[in-house]
């Protein structure tokens, strides 16, 4: 058996074990619980994970988690893509135990061999399981920073025909989506809620298209109870751009061109990945080309 770290919210103190094709974690000692939202429990569970696992079960002082196939595939990828990368790149083989989407999110807008092994290992297959389930790493009925409620509101890239709208027209409809939150909610509450500027909810309820970024758009939506907290909507964003561009096979630098070069490959890369704010204008942008150029 593993051995367990000291404790803290956000430390792991999981034991884990393969028997057979079952992957055991006991989290019974462990503060986090063994839940794959904390990165620390995650990078232990990706670290122990084998080829020939094909399902994960946690086990907790409330009872057993049994972690669904999309999931486990995920995990076992990231195990192989993080070996696999080692060489080239341990950074990025370090962040794929840690964060296996944020991973695959640099992957793909990577040329060349890297990007290449995202695809061979399942990486980027793995994430589009987890997507199109519209799950994230927890199998328990509580929202949490990954994970979507099943019957929400579409949310900010599920916009039919969105590949045949230009980038105003594209934004004209994310900005439906949060008038009608804040039309339902009331000025007041939803700026008190999401902490996005009272100014700004107003403009929106009067009709107007403010500058706003993906963070504060997510923050507004998830004032709604139909909706699932606003890291998730974030998050799912971003994986449906990454996905996006693996389906229309493109790179960053492909979709600089596509945009006329409003913002070059290094500034996408870091949009889609989150080390940069990215604002709904520039959102319509990315996310209509890529739309564009599916097949």
């Amino acid at each position: 058996m593993g051995t367990t770290t000291p404790t803290g919210p956000d430390r792991c103190g999981c034991e884990t074990w393969v028997d057979h094709h079952r992957l055991v974690v006991d989290a019974t000692d462990c503060p986090a619980g063994g839940r794959l939202t904390n990165p620390a429990c995650r990078t232990r569970i990706v670290g122990a994970v084998t080829p020939r696992v094909t399902s994960i079960r946690v086990r907790t002082e409330a009872g057993t988690v049994v972690h669904p196939d999309g999931v486990v595939g995920l995990l076992v990828a990231a195990d192989r893509f993080a070996a696999l990368v080692e060489d080239r790149d341990a950074g990025l083989a370090r962040r794929t135990r840690r964060d296996p989407r944020g991973a695959a999110r640099v992957a793909v807008g990577r040329r060349g061999r890297i990007a290449d092994l995202a695809a061979e290992t399942g990486l980027i297959e793995g994430l589009r399981r987890l997507a199109s389930g519209r799950r994230g790493f927890d199998t328990t009925t509580e929202l949490n920073p990954l994970t979507s409620a099943g019957g929400s509101r579409p949310m900010l890239h599920d916009i039919d025909d969105a590949g045949e709208l230009d980038s105003a027209e594209l934004r004209a409809r994310y900005d439906e989506r949060l008038r009608a939150v804040i039309d339902e909610h009331g000025v007041e509450t939803v700026a008190d809620e999401s902490g996005v500027e009272t100014e700004t909810v107003r403009a929106f309820a009067a009709g107007d298209s403010p500058e706003i970024t993906l963070d504060e758009a997510a923050a507004v939506l998830a004032t709604s109870e139909d909706e699932p907290d606003a890291e998730a909507i974030v998050t799912e964003t971003r994986d449906a751009l990454l996905l996006g561009m693996t389906t229309a096979v493109l790179d960053v630098e492909a979709v600089e061109s596509g945009i006329n070069g409003s913002f070059d490959a290094r500034e996408i890369q870091q949009k889609i990945e989150g080390r940069l704010p990215m604002t709904l204008d520039e959102l319509a942008m990315i996310h209509g080309y890529i739309e564009e150029r599916k097949p």
